[in-house]
């Protein structure tokens, strides 16, 4: 390979010539020009091996496939059956003696149609589940990402609002504060200025008579200093004696303040406005093997016996204003109960676990099918109107129209999908944003009724009366009949996988195993069933939920 634009050919190159390459030898993995095309072809021992064009490598040149034995080196030329294992003619004899021959076959008997292989479909729903889950996970950081921003954004705004509230509240204390400060500071200088007025004036008065005095003792003859010397005294005297009277209870105010303990403490003590703290909690957050997960399912549902599966009735109520059968229902997480009344009112209706009518709750048309994806979610589809909604139950403005090709009937939620029923295309595949993700193409003439789990499919198909229980990819894993159940309606699934259904026309509901391999009637008419319908059992209560007759509801706990 001389370049990422240009493959050369290997055979030239040899030779020192540089010639583009225009096939490539996925056996010998390397480039032909025209000339050398022809003669690989010629030799016996690579006539027959595969060519594809330039174009068609690129397409794979970063796929890695060996196709020689890493022990020996050898062209893995045998597939042992036995082990599910691509060997040499060394690895046999060596590995594989206790190996029949009818466990040995050629590596291209092996390969043989691999495009349509169940291995490969495995492949495929492997990566789907792998990528579906690395996708989850990254949601998961993506959420927890945008929270720390958002609580770095949410603690900002506290600092600034608290921030500011101290300031407002210590400038409100500042005015009130300066207030009381100038009007004792007024009061204080009103008594000082006072008395310093009689002072003054007091002072100039005895002024006045020290002039008079002087004016007295120069002029004046000695009777008259006599007589007004004393008459002089006497007036001061009389002056002094009043001022010192009105002065003598004065003092000197000096004014002071004292700051509130509480700022002190803020001021002295408080060293930091807050502390930023960091709380961690474990997050779940496994990236998980698509095949341990599968396996782990079909394990566990081995190990229930639906022989030990049986119910009791905890409720049986009426639907406000139905007397038709109803299509739909379902118990939501919270023990709220959400109904689809396609034959009757066409309303979706809210009830309690007791069986109290709580609310409509509005909807658009006709509603037929739901699935409940969240506490507050559901998804509902519109039959004929050929479209669905994504509904926020306690925030009914809050809601996702997606159109269909065609009507839609059956729905079911799973792992960040929606499986729905569309008639002239089969069950197609979305995300919660409306995006068609896949296909699976099936005869859905006569099919209305569908429930998932992690990595199986499962429908009704009243025209055949059958139950299918297919893979994520579409390919069958059994098909159930049974004569003494007519017209196959409502289907859920438990944990371990076993599948709920009803006869609408036999008046019963059964249990099928998780393999198909056995069943078992859990209620008939000789229990009041008449017309079953819709059925929806919740995982994590055990509840079934069963719509039967005209409008009526009875809640089971499942055991």
């Amino acid at each position: 390979m001389a370049s990422k634009l240009n493959i050369l050919c290997g055979s030239c190159g040899y030779e020192d010539i540089s010639k583009n390459a225009k096939k490539w030898c996925t056996i010998c993995k390397e480039g032909f020009c025209e000339d050398c095309e022809r003669y690989h072809k010629s030799m016996k021992l690579s006539r027959d091996h595969k060519m594809i064009s330039i174009e068609d490598y690129r397409q794979i040149e970063n796929i890695s496939v060996n196709l020689n034995c890493e022990i020996h080196g050898k062209k893995l030329d045998l597939y042992c059956k036995k082990h599910d294992i691509a060997v040499c003619v060394v690895c046999i004899p060596l590995e594989h003696k206790s190996c029949s021959s009818s466990d040995v076959i050629s590596i291209d008997d092996a390969a043989e149609n691999a495009k349509q292989s169940s291995a490969l479909l495995d492949l495929e729903g492997t990566i789907s589940t792998t990528i579906d889950n690395v996708k989850h996970c990254n949601k998961n950081r993506e959420i927890a990402l945008k929270n720390v921003d958002q609580n770095e954004q949410k603690i900002r705004k506290t600092i600034t609002e608290t921030q500011k509230n101290l300031n407002e509240y210590l400038d409100k204390l500042e005015r009130k504060l300066l207030l009381d400060l100038k009007s004792k500071h007024e009061n204080c200088k009103s008594q000082v200025g006072k008395i310093l007025n009689q002072l003054r004036q007091m002072e100039t008065e005895v002024e006045k008579v020290r002039e008079q005095t002087l004016q007295m003792k120069r002029f004046a003859s000695d009777l008259q200093v006599f007589l007004g010397t004393r008459q002089l005294n006497q007036a001061l005297c009389k002056k002094m004696g009043s001022l010192k009277k009105q002065i003598r209870d004065y003092t000197n105010n000096n004014i002071e303040i004292e700051v509130n303990h509480v700022i002190s403490s803020l001021v002295n003590e408080v060293k930091q406005f807050d502390e930023i703290q960091v709380s961690e909690a474990i997050v779940e957050l496994q990236l998980k093997d698509a095949k341990t997960d599968q396996a782990q399912i079909q394990i566990h549902g081995l190990s229930q016996n639906i022989n030990n599966v049986s119910l009791k009735l905890n409720q049986k109520f009426d639907i406000k204003g139905s007397k038709q059968q109803i299509s739909g229902c379902i118990v939501l997480p919270d023990d709220r109960i959400i109904i689809a009344d396609y034959w009757g009112s066409g309303k979706l209706k809210e009830y309690n676990i007791n069986g109290n009518h709580i609310r409509d709750i509005p909807n658009s048309n006709k509603s037929f099918s739901l699935t409940a994806i969240d506490t507050d979610r559901i998804a509902v589809t519109f039959a004929e109107k050929k479209y669905l909604e994504i509904i926020n139950t306690k925030n009914t403005s809050e809601r996702k129209r997606v159109n269909c090709s065609d009507r839609c009937w059956g729905i079911s939620y799973q792992d960040q999908k929606l499986y729905v029923i569309v008639v002239q295309q089969g069950i197609v595949v979305m995300d919660l944003n409306g995006k068609t993700l896949n296909t699976i193409t099936i005869d859905v003439s006569w099919v209305h009724h569908i429930t998932t789990t992690s990595d199986r499919i499962y429908y009704t198909d009243e025209g055949s009366n059958t139950v299918h229980c297919c893979s994520m990819t579409g390919r069958e894993i059994w098909v159930y009949n049974n004569k003494s159940i007519i017209t196959l309606i409502g289907i859920s699934v438990n944990m371990n996988q076993n599948v709920f259904v009803v006869g609408e026309w036999s008046n019963n509901m059964t249990v099928i195993q998780h393999d198909e391999k056995d069943t078992k009637f859990l209620l008939t008419d000789s229990n009041g069933l008449k017309s079953p319908y819709a059925l929806n059992y919740n995982k994590q209560k055990k509840i079934i939920c069963l719509s039967y007759k005209a409008g009526r509801v009875a809640l089971y706990q499942v055991s």
